[in-house]
């Protein structure tokens, strides 16, 4: 059962990163990412790193976990 701390302590993630996130989860490659999107590579390493902060994720693949889980993505 969730609480009403659940959502007040949910991260806010730019819409790049909720972008790049996504795409990420969907199996895009950080190269595959920047065409799709449009960014810059270097654009999609950053956005990607800090939603993995912002989620106090240890790599990726806990930034999307956690992220579906907070219905993020």
């Amino acid at each position: 059962m969730a609480s009403r701390d659940d959502s007040s302590s949910r991260p806010e993630l730019t819409g790049i990163e909720t972008k790049c996130l996504g795409l990420a989860a969907l199996g895009r490659t950080p190269a595959e990412i920047a065409r799709e999107a449009d960014l810059a590579p270097e654009r999609v390493t950053e956005a990607l790193r800090s939603a993995t902060d912002k989620l106090g994720a240890q790599n990726l693949t806990g930034a999307i976990t956690r992220a579906v889980r907070l219905g993020l993505l």
